[in-house]
């Protein structure tokens, strides 16, 4: 039977800074009283910026700024759960029909608007970081969470040959220039939380050279392993170069702070250290803020603009509210 050693993420004494292009969150700048009350603010402040994204979709469909012809139509060739419990699901869209939109795809982190033709005037679009990697083929693979009274719910219930519309490639991606070459960055620590995966499955399989670092660790965080999708996928990731640490909730036997003492171990030569981080703005602030202090450089700790409308859960599994984590071994 696999063991397993608790761990827990807490934020660190001080997060003073964030990586571009995260926005400063005032209340990081203080340690907490109470880190109840940290999570709660920064919930807040993430569900608020969801509604202003929503928000600002809809304001631009109300504007004409979205037009017709920004929008391509393409089948769905393949739609099956990607997690255990059904909470995910993998889409593959069939853009044989077009190239042009595939050919913009270039870099790792880059997402589409998604949308369902025949609902125009319902939901607004969904924000997917495309899953599958640049110069794979001419099919994007999209990470899609079932979540209620939304895009991605309808979307999570469509068929093989249903057509979608998505919207042009968005966002620079990944900086990956600044862990480049691999003997300048030595060690790289990859932390995705929940379907914040997708982007990471696209950087892994792009290829970033893991095989010819000293170190390169993938911490993959989610509520329990029924709800993490692409385990069948980590013994490849792994023959990559990559060590894949699957993060799960644990209520009890909460042992050493994750970030605080782990990375002490990790950690020889900061300045050779990158980072790339995937999940909801407090995950980000509080990992980006625990690695400057380790002394990261900032340039190093990689992240992008998209945020995944992830299960607040799951945050429990980084340790964010109290609990612990388990790592289990593979």
């Amino acid at each position: 039977m696999a063991s397993a050693t608790c761990i827990l993420l807490r934020p660190p004494p001080s997060c003073a800074a964030s990586a571009s292009p995260l926005p400063m969150i005032p209340f990081l700048r203080r340690r907490p009283r109470s880190l109840t009350t940290a999570c709660a603010v920064l919930i807040t402040h993430h569900q608020q910026q969801q509604q202003q994204q929503n928000g600002a979709v809809q304001k631009q469909q109300q504007n004409g700024a979205l037009r017709r012809d920004s929008w391509t139509c393409v089948p769905i060739s393949a739609i099956t759960p990607a997690t255990q419990d059904q909470s995910i699901f993998l889409i593959t869209l069939d853009l044989s029909g077009a190239p042009d939109l595939v050919a913009t795809y270039t870099t790792p982190g880059q997402y589409v608007l998604t949308r369902i033709p025949s609902l125009l005037g319902g939901p607004p679009p969904a924000f997917m970081c495309i899953s599958s990697p640049p110069h794979s083929g001419l099919q994007f693979d999209l990470l899609v969470r079932s979540v209620p009274h939304t895009t991605s719910e309808l979307l999570c219930k469509l068929h093989v040959g249903d057509v979608v519309e998505i919207g042009p490639v968005k966002g620079t991606g990944f900086a990956i220039q600044n862990i480049n070459p691999p003997e300048d960055t030595e060690t790289v620590l990859l932390f995705a939380a929940a379907e914040g995966i997708s982007p990471i499955r696209a950087l892994i399989e792009s290829g970033f050279s893991a095989s010819q670092r000293a170190d390169v660790r993938l911490y993959y965080a989610a509520k329990d392993m029924q709800s993490m999708p692409y385990q069948e996928r980590f013994k490849k990731w792994e023959e990559t170069g990559v060590k894949v640490v699957p993060l799960t909730l644990k209520k009890e036997n909460i042992q050493e702070p994750f970030l605080e003492h782990t990375l002490n171990g990790i950690i020889g030569n900061p300045l050779s250290t990158g980072a790339v981080i995937v999940g909801p703005l407090i995950l980000k602030e509080v990992i980006t803020g625990v690695l400057l202090d380790h002394g990261v450089p900032q340039e190093k700790i990689l992240t992008i603009e998209w945020n995944p409308d992830i299960d607040l859960s799951t945050l429990d599994s980084f340790g964010l509210n109290g609990l612990g984590l388990v790592r289990r071994h593979l």
